[in-house]
């Protein structure tokens, strides 16, 4: 075998004809701060000797020259080769040409089309490390640039069309067995190959002839050797491209135009390659910074050879977003897809995804998407997923055909085509398989070498045979041959990557945050448009238009999750700033306008409408910015019975009854002689607390040892535990800090949270508002322990300064009930988890996500945990615990520390958790009532106190009100919250002409019967509606 690794190397030293070295370059570096825009531009000061190249990493360098080509050269193609192990993208005569990296060194440079002299320019970028991991000295980046070789060079084809052969036949004869007559018959080929070309002399190897003629020989004796095995592997060609992870957003936007750019180039050299793209938002990229690429690229979809794929807006993370985020992500790309390229994708594209949702299949289909891929899943620390080629079923039970790859960028050798052909699973029941070649990130894709092999895929004896495919060539196989594959039903949990669910929480709670706000200014705007100013509706639209598309992209897999390096995440803070600003001013439009049409005529008092956007009526303590003047303020509804109210810092807090579904109630305020009563300031309390609902009792740590449900006549705290316990350990992971919690965190508890103060902040009339405040390791807590006097709900305020290194910070409520499963909230829907960890697959599901609640119930009683921005969770039998804050240092030095602010509720409840309408609960939790100062004595034409929208029904949540992105008519969006059946009715404020079944694009699809102006919708367990109306006054 030394003897054909030598003749390779022979055949690559006389690969090139002719060579020279490349030095008229003229040579500047500079700092690229956005696209477009660099800053500190200077020569690069070490002249042109390019051998010795320092480099300063983070630095953008320029080379820029008038090319000639060197004399005596014939004028026909050529090859530019440039190795630095930098990312560059090679421009020729100011149009991207191809990326530069390293394994994209050499480019063919043809005169014919770029003509006789042409400008070249590099722009090449030595990349930023990250800072290296301190526990596991884990760092990603390559070193800095040193040297840059540029050379011109003649290519020898047949020389190394002649190498390629050979590669293939020595890579494919060592992966058969060593008793197999058909791998010494390759060696004697591969020998007599050899011996043929040692005979040739300079010259005829400068010829070519007979080295072509040594490969034809060659072909022709392995084909008699014998051919490929049973089997097919589709090849796809393909990059994935993170959005931002070790790099900031800016950055892939430059990534973006190397990896198209080389796609391009290749195709017009190979003209059987086909590549297949997923995330529209790089190609949104690409049309706004390089409109001449993106019209090439367009050119290669039209052609049928460029494929896309993920109709998702990027390819998000599919645990934390809700389930209105995954609808939009599918909104905006399947949109921007069929707007610039007139098609679709039906796959979703999803390799690198950090698990996946058991809502997920009804989503996809809701999109139009058919078919979905990952590899993520073989990622798995404990379990083996049991299958490659399966039907996944959500919780509706709605299926969706499903592929789990063996790995992405991956190459295309022989051994490569082995390994991913014996890892496949399903190959007796669909003998076919996609593998997924090409670099990823800043590796540019697919290499000519890939293609190269796969042109010789024939040659590759005893491997399933290699053909140039799609991804939808794939999948409509499977199809076409209708195999009965295995089904997994319930979510993909990914048995690795737990901490994402908790790390960076700013991040994840500005998510939670912007998508309440944007649900809220999307319905009120809605409602309000009649009455708005057409410029103004347009404005508004668009606003929430593209303040969505931010929210998309900052719920990219490796932002929200928080497993980015920190110029992400300060990026990631200045767009959240945005959207929160165009969300905001949308709600105020739209609210503004509502109030101004609100009668206030008639009574006392500066009025104040309170608005309801959830889709039943609800009571709540709101807060009215209002000056208190010499005395109290006192609060009055419509009938003009006075209101529960307290004073409080800036203004005064009302509870507000029975805000109708859907819609407002206003409230007049007015100074009154007697002051209010309330205990603000320094009062203490011992080590009991009794309201209506729950008496109270403290230990000296201020945790909660008993908890006397006094309607239920039962205590909800286990004998002998404590309950509101901050857990607080060593979480020192074995690798990917970010990512992963460590197994072994329990074992290592670093402290208790030693109790400094606690105090009686309010015994109001609304509310009873204890304070407490902790030292736990570095950190602080404050916490306001806030019981309402008229909701079951205990909301635990809470703010912390985290200064911490590697420790995880949860916070637990053992209950006294008795069950082996957990309900948690998912998008759209619930799933149960068992409480237990009697199998591996248990014991892996040591940390978990939801979303807004988890709840633990026995028959007849229950205990729920609300949060309004956190998502991990663990249950071990009735003991809750939420994850509140990490503290990684890689890749984010920084990740974390500082200020947080977070409410987490108890909601002890007699019945299950859907009788006692925990959804709505957490719902309210959530979504605050706004208020808005109307005017005094106003005669509007709505009537102080009603729903502009009536909605009957339990379960079913009207999630979403907006405007069609057509702007032909209105959005809904029901789902049905509890996994049963339902029917609603729902009033329309205005007259319906037309109603259709629709789906998350918004088309059309089934027209809806009205009775009366009156929509009537029926729902199976968890189904998602959306609901097109038209011709809406």
């Amino acid at each position: 075998m030394e003897r054909i690794r030598r003749f390779i190397r022979e055949l690559s030293d006389n690969r090139w004809l002719e060579q020279t070295e490349l030095r008229s370059w003229d040579i500047t570096r500079s700092y690229y701060k956005l696209p477009g825009e660099y800053e500190n531009t200077a020569p690069y000061p070490e002249g042109k000797g390019l051998a010795s190249f320092p480099s300063k990493q983070g630095t953008t360098y320029f080379f820029r020259t008038r090319l000639e080509l060197p004399e005596g050269w014939p004028s026909e193609p050529f090859g530019l080769v440039f190795a630095s192990g930098g990312e560059g993208l090679l421009r020729v005569n100011g149009v991207s040409y191809q990326g530069l990296d390293r394994n994209h060194t050499y480019v063919t440079l043809d005169p014919a089309v770029i003509g006789e002299t042409p400008e070249l320019e590099i722009e090449l970028f030595d990349p930023v490390p990250e800072p290296v991991d301190p526990l596991n000295q884990q760092a990603v980046i390559n070193p800095p640039i040193t040297s840059v070789t540029s050379l011109l060079v003649r290519p020898n084809h047949a020389v190394l069309s002649l190498m390629y052969t050979v590669t293939v036949v020595r890579d494919s004869l060592v992966l058969l067995p060593q008793e197999d007559f058909r791998r010494v018959r390759l060696m004697e080929v591969l020998y007599r190959a050899m011996d043929r070309f040692v005979n040739l002399d300079a010259a005829a190897i400068r010829d070519g002839r007979d080295v072509a003629e040594i490969e034809a020989a060659l072909r022709a004796d392995v084909q008699e050797v014998g051919g490929n095995a049973e089997g097919l592997e589709h090849m796809v060609g393909q990059s994935h491209i993170d959005i931002a992870w070790l790099w900031p957003v800016r950055e892939t936007v430059r990534k973006a135009s190397r990896t198209f750019s080389t796609v391009d180039r290749l195709m017009e050299e190979y003209p059987e390659y086909r590549y297949t793209q997923s995330q529209p938002q790089l190609f949104a990229f690409l049309k706004e910074n390089d409109p001449e690429l993106f019209e090439r690229v367009k050119a290669r979809i039209v052609e049928g050879r460029w494929e896309l794929v993920g109709g998702m807006w990027v390819e998000p993370d599919l645990n934390l977003p809700s389930g209105e985020s995954l609808i939009r992500q599918m909104l905006y790309g399947q949109r921007f897809y069929q707007e610039e390229f007139g098609r679709m994708s039906n796959i979703e594209w999803l390799p690198d995804t950090f698990g996946y949702c058991a809502s997920l299949p009804q989503i996809l289909k809701h999109g139009k998407v058919d078919y979905f891929m990952t590899t993520k899943l073989g990622w798995n620390d404990t379990n083996l997923f049991p299958y490659d080629l399966f039907h996944w079923v959500g919780i509706d039970g709605t299926p969706i055909l499903s592929y789990l790859n063996h790995g992405v960028n991956e190459h295309t050798l022989p051994k490569d085509v082995h390994d991913h052909w014996q890892s496949y699973r399903e190959k007796a029941l669909h003998p076919e398989q996609m593998l997924l070649y090409g670099h990823g990130d800043g590796g540019g894709g697919v290499t000519r070498e890939m293609l190269e092999y796969i042109d010789r895929s024939d040659l590759m004896v005893g491997q399933p045979a290699s053909r140039y495919s799609t991804a939808a060539k794939f999948f409509e196989s499977i199809e076409q041959a209708g195999p009965v594959l295995p089904t997994w039903r319930g979510d993909l949990y990914l048995e690795l990557h737990r901490g994402t669910y908790t790390t960076h929480a700013r991040n994840k709670r500005s998510n939670r945050k912007a998508e309440v706000l944007y649900r809220e200014a999307e319905l009120w705007n809605t409602l309000a448009g009649p009455n708005m100013d057409a410029a103004d509706r347009t404005e508004v639209t668009q606003q929430l238009h593209d303040g969505w598309k931010l929210i998309l992209l900052n719920q990219f897999h490796d932002i929200i999750p928080g497993s980015a390096i920190t110029e992400t995440y300060e990026t990631s803070d200045k767009e959240y700033g945005e959207i929160f600003a165009k969300g905001e001013h949308a709600l105020n439009e739209g609210l503004n306008t509502l109030v101004s049409d609100i009668d206030t005529s008639g009574k006392e008092g500066t009025p104040y409408v309170v608005f309801n956007s959830l889709g039943w009526s609800r009571s709540a303590v709101v807060h009215i910015e209002a000056e208190q003047g010499e005395g109290a303020l006192a609060a009055y509804d419509e009938h003009g019975t006075r209101l529960e109210t307290d004073a409080v810092e800036g203004g005064i807090s009302v509870r507000v009854p029975d805000v109708p579904a859907l819609g407002y109630k206003t409230v007049w305020v007015k100074p009154e002689a007697a002051v209010n009563a309330d205990s603000a300031g320094i009062q203490s309390f011992g080590d009991t607390w009794e309201t209506s609902a729950y008496l109270v009792r403290f230990n000296e740590r201020g945790e909660i040892t008993s908890l006397l449900d006094k309607a239920a006549g039962r205590e909800v705290v286990k004998q002998g535990e404590r309950a509101n316990r901050f857990y607080f350990f060593h979480d020192r992971p074995t690798l990917w800090d970010a990512w992963d919690i460590d197994t072994r965190y329990e074992q290592q508890p670093a402290g208790e949270a030693e109790l400094l103060e606690k105090r009686l902040v309010l015994a109001g009339r609304t509310k009873d508002v204890l304070r407490f405040n902790w030292k736990i390791g570095q950190s602080e807590i404050t916490q306001d322990m806030i019981f309402y006097h008229h909701d079951r709900r205990i909301d635990f305020k809470t703010h912390v300064h985290w200064n911490e290194a590697h420790k995880l910070l949860k916070v637990g409520f053992p209950v006294d009930v008795v069950t082996d499963k957990a309900t948690y909230e998912i998008p759209f829907g619930s799933l149960e988890r068992a409480t237990h960890r009697n199998t591996s697959w248990e014991q892996a599901q040591y940390e978990v996500c939801g979303h807004r609640f988890v709840d633990v119930s026995e028959h007849g009683y229950g205990v729920s945990l609300l949060n309004d921005c956190k998502y991990g969770y663990d249950v071990q039998g009735s003991t809750i615990r939420l994850s509140l804050l990490r503290a990684p240092k890689w890749p984010d030095v920084t990740a974390d520390l500082g200020e947080h602010d977070f409410t987490y509720s108890l909601l002890p409840h007699q019945g299950g958790w859907r009788e006692s309408h925990t959804v709505r609960q957490a719902a309210e939790l959530n979504v605050d009532m706004p208020v808005r100062q109307a005017e005094s004595g106003a005669q509007g034409s709505r009537p102080s106190t009603g729903s502009l929208i009536s909605l009957s029904g339990g379960h079913v949540v009207l999630d979403t009100v907006k405007p069609s992105e057509d702007g032909s008519g209105v959005i809904l969006r029901f789902y049905e919250s509890t996994g049963g059946r339902e029917q609603i009715e729902l009033t329309w404020p205005g007259a319906i002409t037309e109603a259709y079944l629709s789906n998350a694009l918004e088309e059309p699809a089934h027209p809806l019967q009205l009775q009366e102006g009156k929509l009537q919708l029926s729902f199976a367990p968890y189904e998602i509606k959306t609901v097109l109306l038209k011709q809406v006054d």
